[in-house]
């Protein structure tokens, strides 16, 4: 009978080293384009409008209570630290747009004088959140 030569058996390994680039790469890339939407730490109960339009949610979010509290960033902030809080949310995010959602019951005066501090911090896209009349 012949001599079995002995073959040396390979060892096979699945190389997983492009498969992980690709997994860091997507998670870049998801990190990079999320929009960080902060509330604004209060929920007024919003007027009724009957030409309200569902628009998309804005990147800055400011709330303003019955009495005339302002909200941003969860936090009660008052009037002249808006300008300074939306230049420095227009830096992180110069797309951005600014949602004031006012409180039925606040004050108009309020509202135009927060409408004119975010415009000063550089963000001319304001809307003014209500609800659609006959439910919405």
């Amino acid at each position: 009978m012949g001599k079995r030569h002995a073959v040396p058996q390979e060892d096979t390994e699945i190389n997983i080293t492009p498969m992980l680039d690709i997994v860091f790469i997507m998670l870049i890339f998801f990190i990079v384009t999320t929009s960080f939407i902060k509330e604004t730490g209060i929920d007024p109960d919003r007027p009724e409008a009957e030409t309200a339009i569902k628009q998309e949610r804005g990147n800055i979010l400011i709330a303003i209570n019955s009495v005339g509290d302002i909200w941003m960033d969860k936090r009660k902030v008052e009037l002249g630290q808006v300008r300074q809080m939306v230049e420095q949310a227009k830096g992180e995010s110069p797309e951005a747009s600014v949602v004031i959602i006012a409180d039925e019951k606040s004050s108009t005066g309020t509202l135009i004088d927060l409408m004119d501090q975010v415009r000063l911090g550089g963000v001319a896209n304001i809307s003014v959140a209500a609800t659609l009349a006959g439910g919405g």
